[in-house]
């Protein structure tokens, strides 16, 4: 553990962890819900895995832009990394996160992956990100506009959302049982385009069996190092 600041959430302050992960980037522990935000295997290595190569990079092909939605802004590492992908491919990317406890400005600035050789020159855009107001939509560059919401996912989607890749990065179902429900991933299905995709790091056959029977083609991935598997999921 690399530093300790208070942060607050529904209703109780609890400590935030620094930790350097084994690839030599950051992630946090929070302490109130017992659970880091990333891998302590590597936090870029598992983004890159879980979110990049297995969901950006097959949406990508199958769509001209994409509208992205992620469950738990967090860090704000996932976004970051899309924010390169997208730059470098030159695909117009459209993001919105959904994140009702925002970590403070203080504590974000303290996280090390703008410097990284793969996200170096990007300091500006990933502050930008996390100050960003409730519901404020900002173009960061010609390929990546961002809008963050202050709110839980179950306050509901914009009607007219038709998301194409849904990034599901909640904090796992002991932590967060409201998040991984059929009402929610109906809901989720409910605003994505037929062909769409969602990934998350959970492997869980209860998860793959919700997300079948709420309209999705669901199929077990190799994980990232220090886990076994995760899950791919295709709007049908």
């Amino acid at each position: 553990m690399l530093g300790l600041t208070l942060g607050t959430t529904d209703n109780y302050m609890t400590e935030i962890e620094k930790v350097l992960t084994e690839d030599g980037s950051h992630t946090l522990f929070n302490s109130g819900v017992g659970e880091h935000y990333h891998s302590i295997h590597g936090a870029i290595q598992e983004s890159m895995h879980v979110f990049i190569r297995a969901g950006f990079s097959l949406a990508s092909d199958r769509f001209d832009n994409l509208s992205v939605l992620e469950v738990g802004f967090g860090t704000g590492l996932n976004a970051l990394l899309t924010l390169e992908a997208s730059t470098q491919l030159k695909i117009r990317t459209f993001y919105t996160a959904y994140e009702p406890f925002p970590l403070s400005l203080d504590i974000a600035s303290g996280l090390n992956y703008t410097e990284t050789d793969l996200l170096i020159g990007h300091s500006s855009d990933f502050v930008t990100m996390h100050k960003a107001a409730d519901g404020e939509l900002m173009k960061i560059n010609p390929w990546f506009s961002f809008r963050k919401y202050l709110c839980k996912l179950q306050s509901g989607l914009s009607p007219e959302s038709a998301f194409n890749l849904v990034y599901f990065d909640a904090f796992s179902p002991e932590v967060e049982p409201e998040l991984w429900t059929p009402d929610i991933f109906q809901m989720i299905r409910e605003n994505m385009t037929t062909g769409g995709v969602l990934v998350t790091y959970s492997a869980r056959g209860e998860v793959r069996r919700i997300l079948q029977s709420s309209g999705f083609r669901v199929e077990r991935l190799p994980g990232p190092p220090g886990k076994r598997e995760m899950l791919r999921a295709t709007a049908i």
